[in-house]
């Protein structure tokens, strides 16, 4: 059953993105006032049905990732998806809007692309450049196709409310059966609903300070919680010290505190997480108190074998070469290649290391700190509308989750519900601050600066 209705949404789903891109105008509700619709461009419409609808995975195949039995769509739906958002932007009457995340990730694509020329296999490479590709495209394709607060604001609540679906079948057996392989596994949407979240808090500050906000930011935590998911706790805390900052500045700081503080008690007096983070001892249970006194080491810590991998990976393809790596791709050959080790790395700056060597793990993260610098400096400036700012901080501080969660996940392998969502906000951040028009001259209480 769960088969049939992925094949169906799959086909209707990539139907209507290139109806909505070829069509002049668009109807949806009115973000702001829900009895009422608004019209919006045709290219509009497809980025909105886009974004909220990236934390489908349309696979059998246990949400994509490549186990089990049954189809897997993913790999054809990320190039469908690639394939519309070029088009949307051949058809688009507004050109991209470069940033600084823009320009280093580009910089970042040709390094990928140049290792190609010594990786161990030109079709796993470019099958893995296509994931990287994904976050840039869909990021060039909102700059160009956003301008507007209304449809930014569209995006957020649609993502909302498909998220809210996504966990709908993560807590109820019955809708989880019968929507099997519909949405993104639970670590994938996990790392959706930090987003998710950041963004419920962004309406919630600058859309009325409506309580169901509010609510909506702290129950997207619960799925994290529930399936005892550390990366996803992560990024979830990581994503909220960064928006708090960026919201309060340095006023923030006793709020992160107190974020911090709530990790720290999750991690150590929730038993199922104390007991997935540390190896049981009963005659010294670990405690907040060890960290203070700086005796927790690593040993102590489970990595569920990931580390034995990772020294593998490293010995494999990173030793001896370490400034280009092995080529991209070489990773998930090797692991494809050998069915008695898993599919995926578990770690992605070890597969970017391996892969592109420091060079591109470098790059990489020089794209996420412009990023997060570029959005920090938006929000500082007096003449930039509140709602671009709004925007500019769910861009940081996504960036920030999905780049912490990159150190035990493969956050890059389902890239349509983790990374495309952040770089297509920071998007969206370009396209609407280029309607903003730096005035030359400010308000005072003496009259006009000049």
């Amino acid at each position: 059953m769960g088969g049939i209705i992925n094949i169906i949404v799959f086909l209707v789903l990539n139907a209507y993105f290139f109806i909505f891109i070829f069509r002049y105008s668009a109807r949806v509700k009115d973000p702001l006032n829900s009895s009422r619709y608004m019209l919006v461009e045709g290219s509009e419409m497809f980025i909105i049905l886009l974004f909220s609808t990236g934390t489908l995975a349309l696979s059998s195949a246990e949400g994509g990732n490549g186990a089990g039995g049954g189809f897997n769509l993913q790999a054809i739906r990320l190039l469908l998806l690639e394939v519309a958002l070029v088009v949307s932007l051949l058809v688009s009457n507004e050109k991209p809007k470069w940033g600084l995340g823009t320009q280093t990730y580009f910089i970042y694509l040709a390094w990928i692309t140049i290792s190609l020329t010594w990786c161990s296999s030109i079709e796993y490479g470019i099958r893995y450049i296509l994931k990287y590709l994904y976050p840039f495209i869909i990021m060039i394709a909102t700059s160009a196709i956003v301008r507007d607060e209304k449809v930014f604001l569209s995006m957020c609540v649609w993502a909302r409310r498909v998220a809210a679906v996504a966990i709908l079948s993560m807590s109820v057996p019955f809708i989880g059966n019968l929507l099997g392989g519909l949405f993104w596994y639970v670590t994938a949407l996990n790392l959706n609903l930090a987003t998710i979240s950041v963004i419920s808090f962004g309406l919630y500050y600058y859309y009325g300070k409506d309580k169901k906000d509010l609510i909506m930011g702290i129950l997207c935590l619960l799925p994290t919680l529930w399936t005892v998911h550390r990366s996803g706790l992560l990024a979830f805390f990581g994503a909220m010290s960064v928006f708090m900052f960026m919201k309060h500045k340095w006023i923030s700081l006793p709020y992160i505190a107190v974020v911090a503080a709530v990790g720290l008690a999750i991690v150590f007096y929730v038993p199922s997480f104390h007991e997935k983070m540390f190896w049981k001892d009963t005659e010294n249970e670990l405690t907040v108190k060890d960290i203070r006194a700086g005796t927790i080491e690593t040993d102590d810590i489970r990595n569920n074998g990931r580390e034995a991998l990772w020294e593998l990976l490293e010995k494999q393809f990173y030793k001896g070469h370490e400034m280009r790596g092995s080529g991209i791709g070489s990773c998930q050959k090797f692991l494809y290649d050998n069915p008695s080790i898993v599919k995926q790395t578990h770690g992605d700056y070890v597969q970017m290391r391996c892969d592109t060597g420091l060079i591109g793990f470098w790059l990489y993260m020089i794209v996420g700190i412009s990023i997060v610098v570029h959005c920090f400096i938006i929000t500082t400036l007096w003449y930039v509308p509140d709602h671009v700012k709004c925007c500019a901080m769910i861009a940081a501080a996504s960036t920030t989750g999905c780049y912490l969660a990159m150190y035990s996940e493969n956050v890059v392998t389902y890239t349509m519900c983790s990374t495309g969502y952040s770089f297509a906000i920071y998007g969206v951040m370009l396209g609407m601050l280029s309607k903003v028009k730096r005035p030359t001259y400010r308000y005072s209480e003496r009259g006009l600066n000049f």
